[in-house]
Formats: C-alpha cells, structure tokens, sequence
C-alpha cells in the first residue's frame, strides 16, 4: 500500500491488471475518479487547478482542504470528468435502480457518510463502482483492492439500495451526450400524468447540500 502525500505511484496492479489506487491522506476523490476510469487521469495538482478554476478569487477555497491535504468537492469531481468527456448525473432516489440503463452509463462515483465521536461529527468518503471482466467491482480506495459486488446485476442493484437507505448519495457516470439514456424507456416516472400535467419535482435532496462539505476519512 501506498500512504504518501504524493498522488504518484499510488496504483496497484492485480494480475488481472485491474488498476486499483490506495488511500492517501484526503484524496479518496482523486482515487474514486481513477478507479472508475482505470488509470491514472488526475493527479493532486490537477484537482486543485480545478478547485482553483471554480473558485479562482476565494480566500478559502470552498472546494478543498485548507490544508491542502484534498477533500475535494463533488463539484470539482463532476468538473474533473467532464474534462475526459464523461458526464455526471445524481441518481434521483424517488427511483429504483433498476431503471437504471446499465448499458449506458460507465459506472457510479458514490459518496459514503459515517458518524464519528459519539456523532459529534460526521466523515465522508468518495468510492468507485464499475463493472470489469461482466463483474461489477467496488473500488474503495481504503481496501487492498478491488471486491466483487456478489449477485451480478441483482447485487448491484440491491447494492445501491442500501448506498441509498445509508443515506448515501450516488451519482451516474455516462460519456458525454449519453445522459439522457441512463434510465430505461420503461421508467416513465417523468412523463405527464393522465391529466396532462407534470409531476411535481421533489425538492432537492437537502444531503446533497452536504456535499460541499464533504469526502474523507
């Protein structure tokens, strides 16, 4: 394993040349990009040019540490993909997964929450998912390597559930112009009701004002 500041020489090969980055101190956004796109696309430099690009005035930069040590953003991740022509779209939880469109999207950059000291404060941590080799494969950068979301389409379905119940917040991954086909034609959640109206829009979801704030442990 890997646990230098540096984002270098951070990947991990298994024999089935799995490209997998281990945890360094805040930077489970740069590894989570990574993983998903399985090679090293990002460095620590680049994500703070990006942070620096969405905040180019601040005095305290909103989309990282102030410490320098990462915890970026979910906006400096979205940026970060659309630089490698991928898109990113937040998972709407008023749907079941399985109207998602697994044929179209890449993959899910998840972000984890969990309380610590008594709930006193809460820590967030950016993972992967994708499929490799027709396996759908978590990449968590705080584990050795990749592991095997069990039970094949079903698993990741049931997967994502509890991401959801978890309170988790999962955003889907698709190339560029894609986005409109990550759901099914047979989720018709968005279309108009019988009487001609549209469904109200739920409000937004107020965890994903949580986001700013969030990443590591």
């Amino acid at each position: 394993s890997v646990w230098g500041f540096s984002a270098c020489a951070m990947a991990e090969r298994k024999e089935s040349d799995v490209y997998h980055e281990r945890q360094s101190w805040q930077l489970c956004g740069i590894h989570a990009v990574n993983n998903l796109l399985q090679r090293q696309a990002f460095k620590k430099a680049d994500f703070d040019r990006i942070a620096k690009t969405l905040a180019p005035h601040a005095f305290v930069n909103p989309h990282r540490s102030v410490w320098g040590t990462g915890n970026y953003d979910v906006n400096v991740l979205t940026m970060a993909m659309q630089e490698k022509d991928y898109e990113v779209r937040w998972f709407d939880r008023r749907k079941d997964p399985t109207v998602i469109n697994l044929d179209a999207i890449l993959g899910f950059i998840v972000n984890t929450k969990t309380p610590k000291l008594f709930n006193m404060y809460t820590s967030y941590h950016w993972l992967a998912v994708r499929v490799i080799n027709e396996k759908w494969m978590k990449f968590d950068s705080k584990n050795k390597g990749p592991t095997e979301i069990k039970g094949g389409v079903n698993g990741l379905h049931s997967y994502i559930k509890q991401l959801l119940e978890a309170d988790a917040q999962v955003l889907v991954t698709c190339t560029k112009g894609k986005a409109e086909h990550i759901y099914t034609k047979s989720d018709n959640s968005n279309d108009k009701t019988s009487t001609g109206e549209q469904k109200k829009t739920a409000p937004v979801d107020s965890a994903a004002a949580e986001l700013a704030k969030m990443e590591v442990s």
